[in-house]
C-alpha cells in the first residue's frame, strides 16, 4: 500500500511539471482506418502506402533524431532557435535525421514526412540521411510557390546552403552543420528577397552583382576616369592670349639686334 500512494505521488508530479521535450523519436502508428494525416490529405490508393510507411510525429516537436547525431543538450539548442526562428519568420521548420528512408529517395521521404504530418502550409524540410557511413542532406520548400518560402529559399540559395555545410556533414560534425543550417535560413529571411545573395566560403551571406551591372560600372568609371585626365591635361597645355597685345607694342623704341656677341677664352702668360 506504501509503495502505491509513492508511485500515484510521481505520477501526481510528473503531471504538475511536465518536463520539456526538445527533440523526439516518438512516432505513432498508422493504419488504414486511422492514416493520422493532416485535413488537407486526401487519403486514397494513390498514397495509402506513402502514408503507412511515414513516421507519425508530433509537429511542435519540430527537431527528430532518428539517427542519434545529436547529444541531448545539443538537441535543446536546436530547437530553441528553430523556435526562435518560426517565431519571426511565421515559416514552420521540420529537422530530420535517419538511417532509413524506407526504400524511398531521400526527398521523396522529406516530402512525404512534412506533407503527412501537421505542420504549417509555408515551411521547411531539411533531412540528413547516414547509411552506410555515407551521408545525404536535402532541402526541401513547402507552401505556395509564389509566396515567401519559395521566393527566398530559391534553387540557387538552397544549393549554396547545402554545399556551404556538407563539409561539416562529411566530418560527422552534424551539430554544427545544423547550427549554421539555422543561422543561414535567418540570414537569407531577413534580406531583401529581391536581391541576388548567395553564401560566401566563410558562411556569410553576400550581395552578387550581377555581369551586365559590372560591365555597366566598369563602363562608366572608366569614361569618367577619361573625360577627367583629358580637362586636366587640356587646362596644362592651355596657352592664353591678351587682346590688343601687338597694339601695345611701342614701335620705335623696339631694336632687334641681329648681330651675335663672339666670346672667345684668351690665356694670359706672365713673361719675365
Amino acid at each position: 500500500m506504501r509503495y502505491k500512494r509513492y508511485f500515484v505521488f510521481l505520477v501526481f508530479l510528473f503531471l504538475l511539471f511536465p518536463s520539456n521535450s526538445f527533440a523526439s523519436i516518438n512516432t505513432y502508428t498508422r493504419t488504414i482506418d486511422a492514416p493520422l494525416t493532416p485535413k488537407n490529405i486526401v487519403v486514397d490508393e494513390s498514397n495509402i502506402q506513402e502514408i503507412l510507411q511515414t513516421p507519425a510525429v508530433d509537429s511542435s516537436e519540430k527537431i527528430y533524431d532518428y539517427a542519434d547525431l545529436y547529444t541531448d543538450e545539443e538537441e535543446k539548442k536546436l530547437y530553441k532557435q528553430v523556435n526562435a526562428f518560426i517565431n519571426t519568420s511565421a515559416i514552420d521548420v521540420a529537422i530530420v535525421t535517419t538511417n532509413n528512408t524506407n526504400g524511398y529517395l531521400v526527398q521523396d521521404y522529406a516530402y512525404h514526412f512534412y506533407d503527412y504530418n501537421d505542420f504549417k502550409e509555408d515551411g521547411i524540410v531539411f533531412v540528413i540521411c547516414v547509411i552506410d557511413g555515407t551521408p545525404e542532406i536535402f532541402m526541401g520548400n513547402s507552401g505556395d510557390e509564389t509566396g515567401k518560402v519559395f521566393t527566398i529559399y530559391t534553387d540557387d540559395r538552397i544549393h549554396d546552403i547545402l554545399k556551404y555545410i556538407y563539409s561539416d556533414i562529411k566530418e560527422a560534425k552534424y551539430y554544427s552543420a545544423t547550427n549554421t543550417y539555422i543561422k543561414i535560413l535567418d540570414g537569407f529571411f531577413n534580406l531583401n528577397r529581391n536581391g541576388d545573395y548567395r553564401v560566401s566560403s566563410n558562411g556569410k551571406i553576400i550581395k552578387v552583382i550581377p555581369w551586365i551591372e559590372i560591365i555597366i560600372l566598369s563602363t562608366t568609371m572608366s569614361f569618367i576616369l577619361t573625360m577627367f585626365f583629358v580637362y586636366r591635361l587640356n587646362r596644362y597645355n592651355k596657352v592664353s592670349y591678351k587682346s590688343g597685345l601687338l597694339n601695345n607694342i611701342d614701335n620705335s623704341t623696339l631694336k632687334v639686334k641681329l648681330e651675335k656677341d663672339l666670346f672667345c677664352d684668351s690665356i694670359v702668360e706672365d713673361k719675365k
